[in-house]
């Protein structure tokens, strides 16, 4: 009989992590697991999910560390303790750590077996946030980096207890064709537009001032620059980035693609691929550029020098270094020789290392150890 899990994700938009538990549900072997999924109804995400064959549960829950959440959470913890009674799972992954907490909580008290808690870690974190979100007390943590995982360590979780697990994707013979074409009539690109793009939430951590900052001295070098921005997030700071790009006077350069369900097309049409973080815990976004065969210039932070060879598949710069950022790109942009050789490899690279049958095996044979475990303590 399959071994139930019951994945819990609070947030309802679509990003990286969202990508990642998609994907994942798709490459499970249903044959071993029965998974169910508990996130935010009536959101992309609950849409999403729906068709995919999962069992599909409606949960909501309150932020755990904001001001007015010990007067609220108590509600998401009661609703999550009866979803646990019902299902009964074999195995709790939490898919990022906001809701470990309230996994916690919810299971305090309970009679009979516990299931298993896995926690995702899906970005940066500080050492002295571990304990904040009780992340040394369960059974199991995957580290979306090793840069990750030793901060985890650092913050006490136990060597034993955590393990770095990249996330995959699930790869074709058949590449996408580049859609300039297509691009140009959406955006009023013309026909020898030189394409930049990053494909992430619109948030502050991600950089996009950064790149925007960068953007005039790059268009002095080569005019036909166009810069696509791919993603929605924080409206504010969306409009903070057109007030920007208007102030840098590069506004006609700059095109807010806002969300797409499908970036191969996007990614496929891209001269070079930015991706100016501040923070950024791995970057899948990163992965799906360098396996369309796209040369990466990205930020030295968090677990990117782990996804980019810095001078084999892309370059690495500083972060928050607007100079840095635009000397990288124009060094490419002016040596298509080198570009298109380190788009090949990263094409070559990617299939190797970010396999999603490769990632979710490991995951698998995580749950098994879990699982294993749990019954050995009881």
């Amino acid at each position: 009989m399959a071994k139930r899990i019951l994945y819990l994700h609070g947030i309802g938009w679509i990003g990286g992590a969202e990508r990642d538990l998609l994907a994942m549900l798709r490459a499970i072997n249903r044959d071993e697991w029965e998974p169910h999924v508990a996130c935010p109804p009536a959101t992309p995400l609950f849409d999403r999910l729906a068709p995919e064959g999962s069992r599909l549960h409606a949960m909501s829950l309150a932020p755990w560390r904001k001001w007015y959440s010990p007067l609220v959470r108590w509600r998401g913890i009661r609703s999550l303790r009866e979803l646990l009674a019902a299902t009964a799972p074999h195995v709790v992954h939490v898919n990022d750590i906001w809701w470990v907490p309230h996994t916690i909580a919810a299971m305090r008290g309970g009679s009979g077996q516990r299931p298993a808690i896995v926690a995702h870690v899906r970005q940066e974190i500080e050492p002295e946030k571990v304990r904040r979100y009780g992340l040394e007390s369960v059974q199991a943590v995957i580290a979306i980096s090793k840069q990750v995982e030793q901060a985890l360590i650092c913050g006490g979780v136990s060597p034993n207890a955590v393990q770095t697990i990249y996330s995959g994707l699930q790869f074709s013979d058949a590449a996408p064709a580049a859609q300039t074409a297509g691009l140009s009539g959406s955006y009023g690109l013309s026909a020898d537009a030189v394409l930049l793009g990053t494909v992430a939430h619109l948030f502050v951590r991600k950089g996009y001032d950064v790149m925007l900052r960068a953007l005039p001295a790059i268009i002095r070098q080569v005019p036909a620059v166009q810069y696509l921005i791919i993603g929605t997030g924080d409206a504010a700071y969306e409009h903070q980035l057109k007030a920007l790009a208007t102030t840098l006077g590069v506004a006609d350069h700059v095109h807010f693609a806002g969300f797409q369900e499908d970036v191969a097309p996007f990614l496929a049409a891209l001269s070079l691929y930015v991706h100016p973080a501040r923070m950024e815990g791995f970057g899948i976004a990163v992965v799906e550029a360098l396996a369309a065969g796209k040369a990466v210039v990205a930020t030295r932070v968090g677990g990117l020098p782990e996804v980019v060879d810095h001078g084999r598949t892309g370059l690495l710069v500083n972060p928050d270094d607007p100079e840095d950022l635009s000397a990288a790109i124009l060094s490419l942009l002016r040596d298509e020789g080198r570009r298109k050789e380190m788009g090949e490899r990263a094409a070559r690279v990617a299939r190797e290392r970010f396999d999603l049958n490769a990632s979710v095996g490991a995951i698998e044979r995580l749950y098994r150890q879990a699982i294993t475990a749990g019954r050995a303590r009881a």
